[in-house]
């Protein structure tokens, strides 16, 4: 236990907040890399150098996440106060693998980026500045990353301050982290800001253009690592974007078509497809002046014949028999003539 007076609000741990937020990074990561690769498989049917960063990126962000946890369990979030020395070394020991994964992750985000500015049908005066961006992003981070790797010789006097060790300065590792960041800024500006640049003569309409430039323009926050990886995702999902919302239109569509054809039919007092039988209609002749084809149009048909008989011919035998169905004339005619004959009898 480290000497010296006691924090005034005692042993508080932080770890309750620290945990739920790095859990909640990892699903959020996982969905959005999940739903790049569903529609880059089966959409696009074309994955690219940019996706297999992206991937890299996440992967370093789930083994931050992994590191993070460990070193609550050594007492993260904690007041050094109350740890003991070996909880402090390995405190140590861990923060200094975190931050090999963090550049290692904030290039690969980068790079993902650089990549996907790639894969868009450009003018060849913009794809040389894209190249030697992660050309300097690879070199950069892995200069930094040797920095920080052997900034102590033998490596495990950069965690254990007791080890013969030969080490850099607290001010040389500061001068490295922010070396780090300034890289970091000055990509995050760049590729924000290169997209308006590529897009602004590029013949897409207006509205997705301005679309495409916000999204691209929150890399101006990818520094810290999750909004990075989720920046960097969100362009390539919308091919799946499109296909979904075409999809619940056209349900939508067909099921607003069905309902209002069903109280139409209502309306009209006429009855749904549901309450016929599933006998087969007859199909009028040829020579018909109607084409009865299903049993709404038989439904209509009579209705309309129905009418007919009562204005021009009132309810009688005689106007049952001129209305009757196209296709009995025979019958028609042959009714009539035994109807006379048998009152002439009479």
């Amino acid at each position: 236990m480290a000497t010296g007076q006691p924090p005034q609000y005692g042993d508080e741990s932080r770890s309750a907040g620290i945990l739920p937020t790095t859990f909640a990074g990892n699903v959020l990561v996982a969905i959005v890399i999940a739903l790049r690769f569903t529609t880059r498989i089966w959409i696009v049917r074309k994955v690219g150098a940019d996706d297999y960063t992206i991937l890299c990126a996440a992967l370093g962000k789930i083994i931050g996440s992994g590191l993070v946890v460990v070193q609550i369990h050594y007492g993260y979030g904690r007041h050094k106060y109350y740890l003991t020395e070996w909880q402090l070394i390995q405190l140590s020991k861990y923060s200094y693998g975190e931050w090999i994964q963090t550049f290692q992750t904030l290039m690969f985000t980068k790079l993902s980026i650089c990549f996907l500015l790639l894969r868009i049908p450009i003018e060849k005066y913009f794809i040389r500045p894209i190249q030697l961006a992660i050309v300097f992003l690879v070199i950069s981070n892995v200069v930094l990353t040797l920095l920080w790797i052997f900034q102590c010789n033998p490596i495990a006097g950069a965690w254990n301050k007791k080890t013969p060790s030969k080490c850099f300065t607290d001010a040389q590792l500061l001068e490295i982290i922010l070396s780090q960041a300034v890289i970091s800024i000055m990509s995050d500006f760049a590729l924000a800001l290169f997209p308006i640049a590529l897009l602004w003569k590029v013949q897409i309409n207006l509205h997705i253009k301005a679309g495409l430039c916000a999204l691209m323009a929150l890399g101006l926050i990818a520094w810290e690592v999750t909004i990075g990886i989720v920046a960097a995702s969100i362009p390539p999902l919308r091919p799946a974007y499109i296909k979904t919302t075409s999809f619940f239109k056209s349900y939508l569509s067909r099921v607003s078509t069905q309902r209002s054809t069903t109280f139409a039919h209502i309306s009209e007092g006429k009855p749904s497809k549901g309450n016929y039988d599933k006998e087969p209609v007859a199909q009028p002749q040829a020579n018909s002046a109607y084409q009865i084809t299903g049993p709404f149009e038989a439904a209509s048909h009579n209705a309309s014949a129905e009418i007919d008989r009562t204005r021009d011919f009132g309810i009688g035998e005689e106007g049952l028999a001129m209305k009757s169905l196209p296709g009995d004339q025979s019958t028609m005619d042959s009714g009539i003539k035994e109807d006379h004959s048998g009152r002439c009898r009479d």
